[in-house]
């Protein structure tokens, strides 16, 4: 090289220098249009459909068909991490050039001073618009710089300093330009999920929408569940990939896996094989693709999940109404006896159905009952265990839901023996036991009488208009006069209102059935009240030796009284409370 030409490149290239220098201290961005005019391209790269690059790292051909995900055809063929791809676009789109070497100047001692002679990168974009190709060379001895040449489109050749983060986007190796996702998935394309494991095999499959597990038992699955686990096979990436050939598959357990996962939709079957642990990291197991050559290895805790596939989707409800407000009959056989709940025609509430007669029942106590009974989750399933062990051939009792409507579907619960926090339980709607919270029994009443009001005057009784009240030899009888009065032997009487409030008001501790004469025990107060449209209640309070019994006429059951609080029914109601009667 002359004298003359290494001057004019050594001051070319201070020049450069200089400038980029001076630019590294300026705040970026100062205005769009000065910064779209540092741009290496104004083509639109990011829309290519094939990529050439050719790095320190190896040489890489990407190509991308309309509609469909970016592919390597070099040094592989298979799926490329789109996100890297993306990322080297757009980096090659919006980088900008920090100097340009007016044309004319460059000669080819220049591009050997600049490393553009013999470039360590090359990178050529095609798209319908055209190619852009780059090339690269030295960084620049001030931080932050690359040589590069740049073909655009119609642009014509340019040699400039470009910002250094082109080459990092450049920069990579087979390993992070392919997908790691080893089966990645359009869940809800996916209409079945099959495990394969030893003797085991399960079959989660989708019809008419709705998700169920076929083996290797019946039961309904959840759907949030299915979608988690398809979800976390669509994301499984391969921490590492140990072969593109194949080779002896026996090395890595996957000549005859030990685990085999099916993903199925209309379109595809794929298959993930899981074989051996990994001698160098027992953390990680060797796995493949069916339908591909490449060995990779994946976590070993997230497969051991993955494997739990069956209790993982299962639909742990008992029952599978959606609404508890949709069910308009229950039936409960066993333990407590024979009983039907049905819903009244308007829906506003319930009645009881027990020894032929239909009483009203507490309609808020069956809905908090359905509500808690739609919430109970199976801590765990029990699909093989003897139903004889578990009290389930002779159920203690069985609950038969039943609701109508377009669905017209009647579900069956069978409760069997209780542990401490416990009950074993199996439905209907699936094959095998589970175990279910203890509060799922304890929420029954003992007896059909448990569902009727604890509340001693019918909800259609209205306001006492009248009373007679007798304790031993007392008797006095009541009436109202209106505007709050009452009266009692042609005088007001003030203090019976409260009285009567608190009889309007009085609820039972429970009812029962009529118990002996000796458990009644001895008459403390009778009272005869009266109502709106002449009906009447009339109430027997007695104390036995056990409880304080309440009966009432025409009823062939008790209400049993809290015993610390029944004291005021025998107090003469137009005496103050508190003070005693004269018997």
């Amino acid at each position: 090289m002359s004298t003359r030409s290494l001057l004019v490149s050594v001051g070319l290239m201070l020049g450069m220098l200089g400038a980029l220098s001076f630019l590294q201290k300026q705040v970026p961005g100062t205005e769009r249009m000065a910064k779209e005019s540092r741009r290496i391209t104004d083509m639109p790269v990011r829309e290519a459909d094939r990529i050439e690059l050719k790095v320190p790292k190896g040489e890489f051909v990407f190509r991308k068909k309309e509609g469909e995900e970016w592919q390597l055809e070099k040094p592989i063929q298979g799926a490329a991490d789109g996100t890297a791809v993306g990322r080297l676009l757009s980096e090659i789109q919006f980088v900008e050039s920090l100097q340009t070497l007016p044309s004319g100047k460059k000669d080819e001692a220049m591009m050997q001073n600049f490393g553009l002679g013999q470039p360590s990168r090359t990178l050529v974009i095609r798209m319908k618009e055209g190619v852009c190709q780059i090339e690269t060379g030295r960084d620049t001895p001030i931080a932050g710089g690359v040589y590069t040449r740049i073909q655009s489109g119609k642009q014509g050749e340019r040699i400039a300093v470009v910002q250094s983060q082109l080459t990092e986007a450049m920069d990579k190796d087979l390993t992070e330009w392919r997908e790691k996702r080893v089966m990645p998935l359009l869940v809800p394309d996916v209409q079945e999920l099959l495990l394969h494991q030893g003797t085991l095999e399960v079959e989660v499959k989708k019809k008419d929408g709705e998700w169920s597990i076929l083996k290797p038992v019946e039961a309904p699955a959840d759907p949030v569940a299915v979608m988690g686990v398809l979800g976390e096979i669509s994301s499984l990436k391969a921490t590492q990939f140990v072969s593109d050939s194949g080779g002896d598959l026996a090395l890595y357990g996957l000549n005859a896996p030990s685990q085999s996962f099916e993903v199925r939709t209309k379109a595809t079957n794929r298959i993930l094989q899981i074989g051996l642990n990994d001698p160098k990291d027992t953390n990680q197991v060797f796995a493949k693709v069916a339908d591909q050559p490449s060995v990779f290895l994946l976590p070993r805790v997230t497969i051991e999940g993955l494997g739990k596939v069956a209790d993982r989707v299962r639909d742990k409800r008992l029952v599978t109404m959606g609404d508890a407000g949709q069910v308009d009959s229950i039936e409960v056989t066993g333990k407590g006896g024979e009983y039907r709940l049905e819903k009244e025609k308007s829906g506003a509430g319930w009645n009881l159905v027990f020894r032929q007669k239909t009483r009203a029942a507490d309609g808020a106590a069956v809905d908090r009952w359905l509500i808690s009974l739609a919430e109970i989750r199976a801590n765990r399933f029990l699909p093989t265990e003897d139903p004889a062990r578990m009290g389930l051939t002779k159920p203690r009792q069985s609950i038969t839901l039943k609701w109508g409507g377009e669905t017209n579907k009647v579900e069956t619960i069978q409760l069997g023996d209780e542990t401490k926090e416990e009950v074993f339980a199996r439905g209907s709607t699936t094959s095998g036991a589970m175990v279910v919270p203890i509060a799922l029994a304890r929420g029954l009443p003992e007896t059909a009488l448990g569902w009727l009001p604890k509340r001693v005057f019918p909800a259609d009784f209205g306001a006492v208009e009248s009373f007679i009240w007798a304790v031993g030899t007392s008797r006095k009888e009541f009436r109202r006069a209106g505007g709050g009065r009452w009266m009692s032997g042609g005088e007001d009487q003030t203090m019976v209102g409260a009285y009567v409030k608190r009889l309007e008001e009085m609820e039972v501790v429970r009812w029962m059935g009529v118990p002996s004469k000796a458990e009644i025990g001895r008459t403390e107060v009778k009272i005869i009240a009266e109502g709106k449209e002449g009906k009447k209640v009339k109430m027997v309070v007695s104390k036995g030796k056990g409880e304080v019994i309440l009966r009432l006429e025409g009823q062939d059951f008790v209400g049993v009284l809290e015993r610390a609080g029944w004291g005021w029914l025998k107090q003469d109601p137009s005496l103050p409370m508190g003070k005693p009667t004269q018997r």
